[in-house]
This record gives C-alpha cells, sequence and structure tokens, in this order.
C-alpha cells in the first residue's frame, strides 16, 4: 500500500488530538471534562459506528461466514497474545505494570482508529469495517473476562454480565437484528447513524490529546517496559495475525483488513479499564498515548509489505 497515502490518513486522525492538548493546556477545559467526553464517546457514538458499518454490508452466507470467522480470528489473535505475553512474564505479574504493559500488547484501537482507516485503505472492500467491528466484540469480550482478572489479578472483576451489558455489545445485537432483517437504514435516519459514527475518531483523538496535556512527558519516552509492550502491538502482533491468515483459506482482501486492524495502537480501553479498575493508570495513560504517536510512522511501514 502507498505510503505517503497512509501517512496522510494517519495524520489526520492525529491531528484530531491537538485542540484537546490546547484546550487543557490553555485551560479552557479541565482534567474532569475527559469523562464527560469519553462518557459520550462509549455511550453514544460507539454503538453507532458499529451499527454503520454493519449498514455498510448486503446480508449473504459469505458474510455470516466471514462474520463469524473476524470473530473467532480476534477472539483467537488477542487471546493468544495475552496468553503468550502473560505466560513470558508470569514471574513479574505481581507488579501492576507487567499486568498493563500484558494488555497493552493485545488490545489495539480497532474500531476508532481501525475502521476509518479501513475506510481510507480499502474503499473497494467495504465489508472490511464490518470485520473490524466483529474485533471490537472479541475485544470487548476480552477486556471484561481475561483483561480484567490480569490487570486486578482478582476474579471478581470478570463480569459475563457486562459482557452483554455494555453499549457496544447492544449496539452489535441491534446492528445483527436488522443484518438478518435485512434493514437497511435510509434517508435522515441513515443520515444519522452515519453522522454519530464518523465522531468517534475525532473525540477518540480529541480525548488522547486531553490526556496528553495532563501526563508528565518524560516518564512517557523512558520506560523499556512500555516500549516492549508497544513493540509487540505494533509489530509482533499484526505479524502475528498475517501470519495466521495466510494459513486461511480466505481472500487477499479479508487478510489485508484483518492485518489493517491488528495494526492499529493500544486502545483507548485499555486506559479506561485501568480507571475502572484502579490499577496502573499512568502506565496505561503512558502506553496508549505513546503507541498512537508512534503509529503515524509503524502503521505506514507495516503496510508496505502489503
Amino acid at each position: 500500500m502507498s505510503f505517503s497515502v497512509t501517512l496522510g490518513t494517519v495524520a489526520l486522525m492525529l491531528i484530531y488530538a491537538v485542540p484537546g492538548y490546547l484546550l487543557i493546556r490553555f485551560r479552557k477545559l479541565n482534567a474532569d471534562s475527559i469523562a464527560s467526553f469519553a462518557t459520550l464517546l462509549l455511550y453514544l457514538c460507539s454503538p453507532f459506528q458499529t451499527l454503520y458499518a454493519m449498514q455498510r454490508i448486503e446480508y449473504s452466507a459469505y458474510m455470516i461466514r466471514h462474520l463469524a470467522l473476524a470473530l473467532a480470528l480476534g477472539l483467537g489473535l488477542m487471546g493468544g497474545m495475552l496468553g503468550i505475553v502473560y505466560f513470558a512474564t508470569r514471574s513479574r505479574q505481581e507488579q501492576v505494570p507487567y499486568r498493563i504493559c500484558t494488555a497493552a500488547s493485545a488490545m489495539g484501537n480497532c474500531g476508532f482508529m481501525g475502521i476509518p482507516l479501513l475506510e481510507a485503505l480499502m474503499p473497494e472492500y467495504p465489508q472490511a469495517v464490518a470485520f473490524a467491528s466483529m474485533f471490537f466484540l472479541a475485544m470487548n469480550i476480552l477486556m471484561w473476562t481475561v483483561v480484567s482478572f490480569i490487570m486486578t489479578r482478582d476474579r471478581r472483576y470478570i463480569s459475563l454480565r457486562k459482557v452483554f451489558l455494555n453499549p457496544s455489545t447492544i449496539g452489535m445485537g441491534v446492528a445483527l437484528v436488522l443484518f438478518f432483517a435485512r434493514i437497511h437504514l435510509e434517508g435522515q435516519v441513515g443520515d444519522a447513524v452515519a453522522l454519530l459514527s464518523k465522531m468517534c475518531t475525532p473525540l477518540c483523538m480529541l480525548i488522547l490529546g486531553m490526556r496528553l496535556a495532563l501526563v508528565p512527558i518524560r516518564p512517557m519516552f523512558t520506560s523499556a517496559l512500555q516500549y516492549a509492550a508497544i513493540g509487540l502491538k505494533l509489530f509482533a502482533f499484526p505479524l502475528l495475525a498475517l501470519g495466521v491468515c495466510m494459513l486461511l483459506p480466505v481472500e487477499r482482501s479479508f487478510a489485508m483488513g484483518i492485518y489493517i486492524i491488528c495494526c492499529a495502537p493500544t486502545g483507548n480501553l485499555v486506559l479506561s479499564f485501568s480507571e475502572l479498575l484502579g490499577e496502573g493508570q499512568d502506565v496505561a495513560a503512558n502506553v496508549v498515548l505513546l503507541s498512537t504517536l508512534l503509529s503515524m510512522l509503524t502503521i505506514p511501514l507495516m503496510l508496505l509489505i502489503l
């Protein structure tokens, strides 16, 4: 894929973070505002992004098979990466930074960055955005189960109820009902869904910019452990995904879509969960911010091999 096109697409996403940074630095907003923006992103825009992605596809046996395959790949790849890193560092899992970095090595921003990336880079294959939504669903399932346990080492934080009763899963449930009923939202309703969906990336980047203005810069760039987690997420994880896809009897477009999704940096959900669970918020913020900044170079480089 074209290095310049990919670089321009990722750079445009990161530019959205600048207003958030400036609003905090010039004290037009305070730190408490981040929670309100995050709530808007999670509870309003995110479900509509899933609905928008699923509305891009037509009902067919092909789509049913490949949606199921995308979900299975998401669970398998992210779960496998978590397992590899967890067991490789099991003697240090008592330390909170290692637990946060274990989650960060596999949990990517496959929705808020992955979907616009796929729309820009694979316009001829709109099915890819639906596969990204299935990856996002897989990540939510893992976050409320395996990742919650890894980050807290406490089974009480594993919540099967929240696997099903969270905005992203509910949004996917509605989207799947419409998909199987072959109902397409047209006119102003369809336009509203698209508009709310397209707010996701600017809001996500705006929140990242706000967080960047609040964290000390030096610790973000001086931790070898954080760089290791970021290296696994930005390089090892997508290569693992590409290798697995090459072993499967799938067409090139499907494999490319999965690979692009896996190239996304560490997702905001890692930071959100660390704040929710009260573990390692500073490490999570550093990894999410630094991996997102570095992805402006790593994503174009990684896509050169396609």
